[in-house]
């Protein structure tokens, strides 16, 4: 009798990329929660203060990893909305 041993197998490398994306989706909620506790202590819109993050965000990514990257981080962005 032949044993499948493929069911037997846990998917670690799955696992891992679903904690990672737990902890990111954590570490983003705490950050908007932050921003938005701020803007609401200084009676500021928290559109703009979003946007300001954002275009900050993106200048960051600009100046560690180059224009290219943080153009392609901003389509991605942009993708994810248009599909939503």
């Amino acid at each position: 009798m032949s044993i499948d041993v493929r069911k037997n197998v846990v998917d670690l490398s799955r696992f891992r990329d679903n904690s990672r994306q737990e902890l990111i989706d954590d570490v983003s909620a705490k950050a908007f929660l932050l921003l938005r506790q701020s803007a609401e202590e200084h009676n500021l819109p928290i559109k703009d203060v979003l946007m300001d993050h954002l275009l900050g965000i993106g200048v960051v990514i600009q100046a560690v990893e180059g224009k290219e990257e943080a153009l392609r981080c901003l389509h991605t962005i942009a993708n994810q909305i248009e599909l939503s």
